[in-house]
């Protein structure tokens, strides 16, 4: 296979993979609205139980440092992972 052929497609699979990140961190952005609107004093009818803020606050920020660190790791490789073909 080309050179340039399968350095376009490793282009191409970079940039699904970033705008994958990006909307992922555009949807983390959402949630984060709605954890920060919860409110601990108001209980589930029912017998549900609900995680706190506290709690959701939490795992939020799990997931943020999740993807900030798959970010990272994804911009110091980005050289190689342009340069060549992604194997599935």
């Amino acid at each position: 296979m080309h050179i340039g052929v399968v350095n376009a497609r490793a282009r191409q699979r970079y940039a699904e993979f970033v705008g994958a990140m990006d909307l992922v961190l555009e949807c983390l952005t959402e949630v984060k609205k709605l954890v920060d609107r919860v409110d601990d004093d108001r209980a589930p009818e029912g017998g549900w139980t609900l995680l706190t803020r506290d709690e959701l606050a939490a795992l939020w920020r799990k997931a943020f440092d999740e993807l900030d660190g798959l970010r990272r790791k994804t911009k110091r490789y980005e050289a190689e992972l342009i340069s060549r073909d992604w194997r599935l």
